[in-house]
């Protein structure tokens, strides 16, 4: 398994985007563009501009849950990501719609029970699916419509102790 680990945000974001960059343009038929959220995905309007297809990690949230340790140094970790995805369609939005939808379909299909390789040689546990929800941005943008997929990305997280005392 390797050391303990932090489970840093950080790290489970990169483990994150390296996993659906290896997995997804095999499993959806062609490249598709992740990263993190980032500047570079908004236009000089400040409006939400992508490359489809798309897909856009974000971080939502992060529960710790004390393991019984006496010191509370060990963790059980929850964090919360979006992954936002997105496709386009020239026929109209209700097109753009189901082909994003279809990105979604396939990403789930690939992030259901995956692990996560940390940068420090741990794994995550199973990702878990927590729901699928439509976003509509409300800058009149380029891309107006895209899903977020919410998952629940789990470990142990051990942290070094520096304000650790003998009990």
């Amino acid at each position: 398994m390797g050391a303990p680990s932090q489970f840093r945000i950080d790290q489970v974001e990169a483990a994150l985007i390296a996993l659906l960059k290896s997995v997804m343009p095999a499993a959806y038929g062609t490249p598709v563009d992740v990263d993190s959220v980032n500047s570079k995905d908004f236009n000089a309007q400040g409006q939400l501009a992508l490359r489809a297809p798309a897909q856009r990690i974000q971080f939502g949230d992060a529960d710790f849950s004390d393991l019984r340790d006496n010191q509370r140094l060990s963790y059980q970790a929850g964090i919360l990501f979006d992954v936002l995805c997105w496709e386009s369609s020239l026929r109209s939005k209700a097109d753009e719609r189901l082909q994003s939808l279809g990105l979604v379909a396939v990403t789930l299909n690939q992030l259901a029970g995956a692990r996560l390789e940390m940068a420090d040689g741990t794994r995550s546990m199973p990702i878990t699916l927590k729901r699928v929800s439509l976003v509509l941005p409300d800058d009149g943008g380029p891309v107006d419509q895209l899903y977020a997929i919410t998952v629940l990305i789990s470990g142990i997280a051990q942290f070094d102790g520096a304000n650790g005392g003998t009990v």
